[in-house]
């Protein structure tokens, strides 16, 4: 994607029947610059949320979009070093929920038509 450096993805597996939280590192890039862009991006979106950058929202639970066919995205870092988390049900928001949203779209129908929102 045109980065010079690339980033570190660091895949921590838990025990869960559905949920689940992917990180991905971001060295030498300012975590508030990556939040930035990424809620602009994503502002008005119903499926893909952006948590507040440095809010309450700093505890990941990889259970907390279990269910749902949402995901959200969450910064964190300081300085020169970002982490980019995403919490989604890998059941939902993974192959079930996109083939849902996709066939919506052909459909011409709303994106999150019969979606868990």
């Amino acid at each position: 994607c045109g980065l010079e450096k690339p980033p570190v993805f660091s895949p921590i597996l838990g025990d869960f029947y559905a949920g689940m939280a992917t990180s991905i590192l971001l060295p030498g890039f300012d975590a508030k610059t990556v939040w930035e862009c990424l809620s602009d991006h994503y502002a008005g979106e119903r499926i893909v949320t952006v948590a507040p950058f440095g809010g309450d929202e700093s505890l990941v639970y990889a259970s907390t979009y279990a269910g749902k066919d949402t995901m959200r995205i969450q910064v964190s870092g300081h300085g020169e070093q970002a982490m980019v988390t995403t919490i989604f049900d890998n059941l939902g928001k993974g192959a079930s929920g996109a083939a849902v949203e996709c066939l919506n779209i052909l459909l011409g129908t709303h994106p999150t038509a019969n979606l868990v929102v």
